[in-house]
């Protein structure tokens, strides 16, 4: 008759036993990682405060530069990589091939038990990804505020605030005009930055973007935005004596043949 331990290897029952213990393990482990990187519970915390933040903005319960600071402090208070890991952003990106010099998108999934009671309101979380010299052609808003987080790569960022609206143009004040690397973050709304457009200075750059819609206005702004509550405008026309731009409207073609190329 055989020893459960003969020869250094372990037979049934006791192997049984181990075998089961060690499926279980595993089991346990892997239903802990059912969302990407173990959502450790500091992250949790940043998302929650995320959704918080989100969701007061989209009530109307908080003015949207106050968001925009808040917003901008909460994601410098974690770390890149350990917000790719939560969020599984390179599991996300991998299947991105960047055919033009337009983005490429993927919207990451944020675990029911952060999300306030009735889950996401007006407002959604996005990745961008772009190749280099690729571009998120210039364009203002209507209605809504936006943050951008770059967690890959380097972008030449332009913004504008939006003094006003024209028959068929925006009148803008140059606002950010430098470079934007891993960590750094912008953030939009009618008051503040609203136009942004954003030009990758290398391959896999990536943003992590958070958009709230519908927000209350703030500015009279006479133009209608397109359904994505967006206005693409020719950002990179002549500055004017007085230091403003008189940026003409376009459609989606024209503005992505000027600024990416298409």
């Amino acid at each position: 008759m055989r020893d459960d331990h003969e020869d250094g290897v372990l037979h049934s029952p006791a192997r049984r036993r181990l075998l089961g213990a060690s499926t279980a393990l595993l089991f346990a482990l892997s239903s802990a990682r059912i969302w990407a990187g173990g959502r450790p519970s500091p992250l949790d915390r940043w998302a929650r405060e995320l959704a918080e933040l989100n969701d007061r903005l989209a009530r109307g319960a908080m003015p949207a530069t106050e968001w925009q600071d808040a917003i901008e402090r909460l994601d410098r208070s974690v770390a890149v990589s350990d917000l790719v890991a939560y969020l599984d952003i390179d599991r996300l990106v991998h299947a991105f091939r960047y055919p033009t010099r337009l983005a490429d998108v993927a919207d990451p999934v944020l675990p029911p038990h952060v999300l306030p009671p009735g889950g996401r309101h007006r407002w959604f979380v996005r990745v961008f990804g772009l190749r280099r010299h690729g571009a998120i052609i210039p364009h203002v808003h209507n209605r809504m505020a936006s943050a951008h987080l770059v967690v890959s790569g380097e972008f030449h960022v332009r913004t504008h605030d939006r003094v006003r609206d024209l028959v068929d143009a925006v009148v803008l004040r140059p606002s950010i005009d430098r470079s934007f690397a891993r960590g750094d973050v912008l953030s939009m709304s009618e008051a503040r930055d609203n136009q942004h457009w954003l030009h990758a200075l290398r391959d896999r750059s990536l943003t992590f973007d958070v958009g709230v819609v519908d927000v209350a206005p703030m500015r009279d702004f006479r133009l209608p935005a397109n359904d994505n509550h967006m206005i693409f405008v020719d950002a990179g026309a002549k500055l004017q004596p007085d230091g403003l731009v008189v940026a003409p409207v376009m459609d989606f073609e024209s503005c992505a043949a000027r600024y990416a190329g298409t």
